[in-house]
């Protein structure tokens, strides 16, 4: 199977330079509250770890770890190959900020498809269609990259101190791209953390590592549910799985998060994150 002809997603702000190398503006626009946004700064890594890889092999798995805060308003992306195979490949990534301070790392896993039997072990939960449901606006002022999607939560709102620290909802890019790897890298980080679907409290829930793994199924486009839920809180951490679902309920893209929690976060039954 090869590289999917549908267009690909344009990553905001990235100027590819030869293989391997790129960089890109960033836009304070798609910042979150502190700082440029973790799901771009992943497909960003992706996109120009993509470039090494063989043109046979299609992104698997891509791991991000979050060293420090990216400033300046632009970033320096490299790649590169740690293994070519036959059926599988990986690339490592880094960006670096326009002094040359190393601030994220990525490794991206490929690999060529095959077809056989597929089995989609975490089914799409059944809910409302989004045209049935009212929208969610993220406020600007906090994260301004939610004015590049649209909302349509199903069940707790964000802060609205509901029973469990899940969220669920529909989402889709404003600019109507298909969604490709690099978009699904960035689809998995665009909910709030899971632990305000159980809390009234807004702190800073910053991403350490994040890990993403994409399902191989067809190239999507429009709405997409997200699922993202906390397996567990303690200490100052906590740990956020997300699922993403095609409008037809077949599984894109899943992910974990490893996330710092500054500032006390009251939850259910009288604990604290």
């Amino acid at each position: 199977m090869t590289r999917t002809t549908a267009r690909p997603w344009a990553v905001p702000g990235l100027s590819p330079g030869g293989p391997g190398t790129a960089t890109a503006a960033l836009d304070p626009a798609w910042s979150s509250w502190t700082g440029p946004h973790g799901g771009l700064l992943a497909a960003l890594l992706l996109r120009t770890g993509q470039t090494l890889s063989p043109q046979d092999q299609e992104p698997q798995a891509l791991t991000v770890q979050f060293l420090a805060a990216t400033g300046g308003d632009t970033a320096l992306l490299a790649a590169e190959v740690v293994r070519s195979g036959r059926s599988s490949s990986v690339v490592a990534a880094t960006l670096r900020d326009r002094d040359g301070a190393l601030t994220t790392t990525a490794t991206l896993t490929s690999g060529r498809r095959r077809a056989g039997a597929t089995w989609a072990g975490v089914p799409a939960p059944a809910v409302p269609d989004p045209d049935d449901l009212g929208p969610l606006e993220l406020p600007v002022e906090l994260v301004p990259f939610g004015q590049h999607l649209e909302y349509r939560p199903v069940g707790a709102h964000p802060l609205s101190g509901g029973a469990t620290p899940s969220l669920l909802c529909w989402v889709r890019l404003r600019d109507g791209g298909n969604y490709d790897a690099a978009a699904l890298a960035l689809l998995v980080d665009v909910l709030p953390p899971a632990l305000y679907g159980a809390t009234t409290t807004p702190v800073p829930v910053p991403t350490v590592e994040l890990s993403v793994l994409l399902s191989g199924a067809p190239t999507a486009s429009g709405w997409v549910l997200t699922r993202t839920a906390t397996r567990s809180a303690q200490d100052g951490w906590c740990v956020d799985d997300v699922e993403v679902w095609d409008g037809a309920g077949r599984l894109l893209a899943q992910s974990r998060q490893l996330r710092r929690v500054l500032g006390d976060l009251p939850l259910p039954g009288g604990s604290a994150a």
